[in-house]
């Protein structure tokens, strides 16, 4: 097991070098995912309008853009299941810290 130097934390307690490095790799990804975040939603508007616009047309036979929205509810998909994962991460980066943190002190 290594043994890292205490450093302090910005909350005036005690970490060891590997928590504070958790700490900040947590923010980081979280930050992250707050971008897959915003590009998900602007991908479920987009297909949420051209949703819309097809029942506008009515329904007389297939849609036209059916193919179009398939396509775009599946790159709607893509980021929202990055969000997430990115989001369970951070959050297990944080308990990671928080326990190595109290381990140390």
């Amino acid at each position: 097991m290594i043994h890292w130097p205490l450093i302090t934390s910005e909350a005036g307690g005690k970490m060891t070098a590997d928590a504070e490095r958790l700490r900040q790799d947590g923010h980081r990804i979280e930050k992250w995912s707050l971008g897959w975040m915003v590009l998900s939603l602007a991908l479920w508007a987009w297909f949420g309008y051209r949703f819309m616009l097809d029942e506008d047309r009515g329904f007389p036979g297939p849609a036209e853009g059916g193919r179009e929205l398939a396509g775009i509810l599946a790159l709607a998909v893509v980021p929202t299941i990055i969000t997430a994962a990115t989001l369970v991460y951070a959050r297990v980066l944080f308990r990671l810290a928080r326990r190595t943190g109290s381990e140390a002190g």
